[in-house]
This record gives structure tokens, C-alpha cells and sequence, in this order.
């Protein structure tokens, strides 16, 4: 039985080795050789309980990111006729001091000059942007993680790490939740220094 072992294993090996399946080398231009496609493996979603109603996501089309970088961008540069044209015609802010918001087609330009008003500077750093897909809703969302820094018309200065949620419709913003955290002096200093200044 004792020298049966050695056998067995062997063929174990053999057996394995020939069914395994043989992956074409790269292309290259000598041998004019394809590469073969790797099918990404497709993973079967757990069992959640019914309260987490988000919970089928994909990743979302990567272009609603630079637009979300483009509300940001015109929102420190002060320009709220830009900024408007990315918004639906009718849009819900659900904001950090609990309040919402709602704009629409004829008062969201003079909304977004009021709000800004109240900064002499602004600089929002999106160091992530996430763009997802829901399945289930059938909704198109970019998380983005954001390290504001501002002085407001009084010249005083602060700063705050917001996590902005926003949903995208037909290629314009129809929602955003916003969320604030006050970052630890610790957690300040290296989001300083690891976050690249904008040119």
C-alpha cells in the first residue's frame, strides 16, 4: 500500500497538469500571437437583509466624474453660471447642517451667487471620485471625497473633509447629500502633505 502512494500522487499530478488549460503567450510582433481575453469572474451578491435597499452596485461610467470635478472647479473659481449648467432642472441638496435645499431652471444661478457669496476663497480638493451604478434603482452616482478649505466674507479660516454623494440624470446632477467631518489635527496635517496643490 506504502508504494501506492507515491503512484497515485504522481498521476494526480499528470492528471491535473494535462486538464489544465493552456494560456496563449502575449502578442507580440514576431509571432503575430493574440493574447487570450480575461473574463473578469462574476460574484453572486450575499443575502442582506431588506432595509440595505443600495446594495447591487457596478462600476459607473468614468466621464460623471470630471464632471463632478467641473462643479467643483467652477464653484472656487466663482463661476455660478457654470456650475448651474451642470444641474438638472430641478435639483435637491440634502446638506451638513440638516437643511434641504431645492433648486430649479429659474433661481438656481442666483442660488448657487448667494451661497457663494458668503466665502472670499474656497478650495475644494476631490483627492476621490468614485463613479457607481446601481442596478436595482437604475440610478448613476459619483461618490466624492473632497478636503475643503475656505475663508468666509469675514476673512476668517477653516477647513473640513466632506464626503458628497451626488446622482446623476441624463447626464445632469439631480441630488447631492452632503456629509462633513472635522479631521483630527493628525489626520489635517497629512491630507496637507499628501494631497498634491493644485496647479
Amino acid at each position: 500500500m506504502l508504494k501506492l502512494i507515491p503512484l497515485c500522487a504522481l498521476l494526480v499530478a499528470v492528471t491535473a497538469c494535462n486538464n489544465k488549460t493552456e494560456t496563449p503567450p502575449p502578442e507580440s510582433a514576431d509571432t503575430g500571437t493574440t493574447t487570450a481575453k480575461v473574463i473578469p469572474e462574476t460574484k453572486t451578491l450575499p443575502e442582506l437583509p431588506g432595509y440595505v435597499v443600495f446594495n447591487n452596485w457596478e462600476m459607473g461610467d468614468p466621464e460623471r466624474t470630471k464632471l463632478i470635478l467641473n462643479v467643483y472647479a467652477a464653484w472656487d473659481a466663482s463661476n455660478t453660471t457654470e456650475m448651474a449648467s451642470y444641474f438638472a432642472d430641478s435639483a435637491v441638496y440634502d446638506l451638513p447642517d440638516g437643511s434641504r435645499r431645492i433648486t430649479t431652471s429659474k433661481n438656481i444661478e442666483t442660488t448657487f451667487h448667494k451661497w457663494r457669496h458668503g466665502y472670499k476663497e474656497t478650495s475644494n480638493i476631490p483627492f476621490s471620485l468614485i463613479s457607481l451604478y446601481n442596478k436595482d434603482q437604475d440610478q448613476e452616482w459619483v461618490i466624492a471625497w473632497t478636503w475643503n478649505k475656505w475663508r468666509d466674507a469675514y476673512g476668517k479660516r477653516d477647513s473640513m473633509l466632506y464626503c458628497d454623494n451626488w446622482r446623476i440624470s441624463h447626464g445632469k446632477i439631480t441630488y447631492l447629500n452632503s456629509l462633513e467631518n472635522k479631521p483630527s489635527a493628525a489626520l489635517a496635517r497629512q491630507l496637507n502633505k499628501r494631497i498634491p496643490k493644485q496647479e
